[in-house]
């Protein structure tokens, strides 16, 4: 099966392995620590027959880690890629701003990366935060044109001690956050004839 990952780099060089439970979905939790938390995610989602390509997007600063982060990628997804999966890496740089110029040809890398019926995996916790609704945007192109579908959409989350670089124990989360982006899904296909209806239609799936 055709797998592609999506998944932003830190541009420093703090990236450290942790432990992380998770929130919600306990088939993409892993009991050792992890740099990512897609990887986590892709540990028990990896078969024999997988062809993964794993788009990474960093920035061109002076003096990132873009590229020792990205070997940190390739080499915690092999270590869980005991079936035997092929894995090919594809890395997008893009200048450090938020310039119209720089989000049309991001989007543009991203797209020409896309592939029919894939199942799609994202990392969003690290990078600036004004791609992660670009990268949703492309989700959503990619399940229209490409007829690719959503495998897991995950972020780690760590608060740190005020001031400090120390992480505060019992904080590490990987969160699944799939279910925010099929909301997006659910508003394009639903249809009510006021806003009334249409907000208790939506209240209504989060019932129990």
């Amino acid at each position: 099966m055709k797998k592609i990952i999506i998944a932003s780099l830190p541009s420093d060089n703090r990236l450290e392995k942790r432990l992380y439970p998770v929130d919600g979905n306990a088939t993409i939790q892993v009991d050792v620590p992890v740099y990512f938390a897609v990887n986590s995610a892709m540990a028990n989602n990896l078969q024999k027959d997988d062809e993964v390509k794993v788009i990474l997007v960093g920035t061109t600063r002076v003096d990132d880690c873009v590229q020792e982060n990205a070997k940190k990628f390739m080499d915690e997804l092999q270590e869980f890629n005991k079936v035997g999966a092929s894995i090919r890496p594809a890395v997008i740089t893009r200048p450090f701003d938020e310039s119209k110029t720089n989000f049309h040809e991001l989007y543009e890398a991203l797209l020409d990366q896309l592939e029919d019926d894939a199942e799609l995996y994202v990392d969003v916790t690290f990078g600036p935060k004004t791609p992660v609704l670009l990268i949703f945007s492309v989700l959503q192109f990619a399940e229209k044109f490409f007829h690719c579908s959503i495998g897991n959409i995950v972020y780690s989350k760590v608060i740190f001690k005020k001031g400090t670089s120390e992480v505060i124990p019992g904080t590490e989360m990987i969160y699944d956050i799939t279910p925010l982006y099929m909301l997006n899904s659910i508003t394009n296909t639903i249809e009510c004839s006021s806003s009334e209806k249409a907000v208790k239609a939506v209240k209504a799936l989060f019932e129990d």
